[in-house]
């Protein structure tokens, strides 16, 4: 008898069970329909296998689009980094001329969340784009990129007034100084602020290590565009006297003379160079010929 009122109470508990389940764990209807049949023939097991698939579903219905748009580009992303071909799928400048334009905006956005300052130049060409989005988007990025070049020039200058005689101070702040340069960015005025501030930190630089053959390098260049050809020529004449064996020294000297319109300097050093054991390469021998071909 005890038996049977036992068997009655385990019946009964478990018809609770699924009636709770039905009423507040089942979710959707239509799937706790199909469910019933393993969760009332199957005392506890079919109840705890009913409450897993329902969770499961409820999980995937639950998961926004754009939540599993970011899985899978995290996904993507982390098997190229072992991949370097795999790194740009689709070029830039072939984005834009996308038709769609709702695809063109989200394939434009995707890469350019990768690296940026990788595609400055063609975001420059989308700030004037007809899409009116595609523009806000370059310009606003352009503008992030700007700050984040601002904040890691001034950084970069901060560490160079504390401990200007640090070589590793002096080199942060000429590379910083260089890579904003370089973007194209800049207004002219500005551009001139910096490249005048480039050519002091280069100075200094040289009054510490005399014989840095990248900063004397970089410091005709920037002489030539500031048009300070006099200075620039005689960097350059130091150069040819440090390294005479060096192609750079020499196209470097024939660079400013033609910068500067120096024809009779430009013969000078033309004629020289027959006659010395310069160390040339394929390109910088062509470049050699035509700087001193060039009328």
């Amino acid at each position: 008898m005890n038996e049977k009122y036992l068997l009655l109470l385990l019946f009964f508990i478990h018809i609770l069970s699924c009636a709770l389940w039905l009423v507040f764990g089942a979710g959707r209807k239509k799937e706790a329909l199909v469910l019933l049949p393993m969760l009332f023939f199957l005392p506890g097991i079919g109840l705890l296998c009913a409450w897993i698939s329902t969770r499961n579903l409820k999980m995937a219905v639950e998961t926004p689009v754009s939540k599993l748009y970011e899985q899978t580009e995290k996904e993507a992303l982390s098997v190229q980094a072992g991949r370097p071909e795999l790194e740009t799928v689709v070029p830039f400048d072939e984005v834009l001329l996308l038709s769609n334009d709702k695809t063109r905006r989200e394939v434009m956005m995707h890469i350019l969340r990768r690296d940026p300052f990788q595609y400055l130049e063609m975001l420059k060409t989308a700030r004037v784009s007809s899409d009116v989005e595609i523009t806000h988007y370059a310009t606003a990025t352009i503008m992030e990129i700007q700050r984040d070049l601002d904040i890691t020039m001034q950084h970069a200058e901060d560490g160079y007034r504390i401990n200007s005689d640090d070589i590793d101070s002096v080199n942060r702040f000429i590379s910083a100084l260089t890579s904003y340069i370089d973007t194209g960015l800049l207004l002219e005025n500005r551009m001139i602020q910096l490249r005048q501030q480039l050519s002091v930190v280069l100075e200094h630089k040289l009054s510490i290590f005399p014989n840095s053959h990248s900063a004397h390098l970089l410091l005709v260049d920037t002489d030539i565009s500031l048009g300070n050809y006099r200075r620039a020529a005689q960097v350059a004449a130091l150069m040819r006297d440090k390294w005479p064996t060096d192609e750079a020294s020499w196209l470097r000297s024939l660079l400013v003379c033609m910068a500067s319109g120096d024809a009779e300097e430009k013969a000078s050093i033309a004629a020289r160079l027959p006659g010395m054991p310069i160390s040339w390469s394929k390109a910088g021998r062509e470049e050699a010929d035509f700087l001193c071909g060039y009328a």
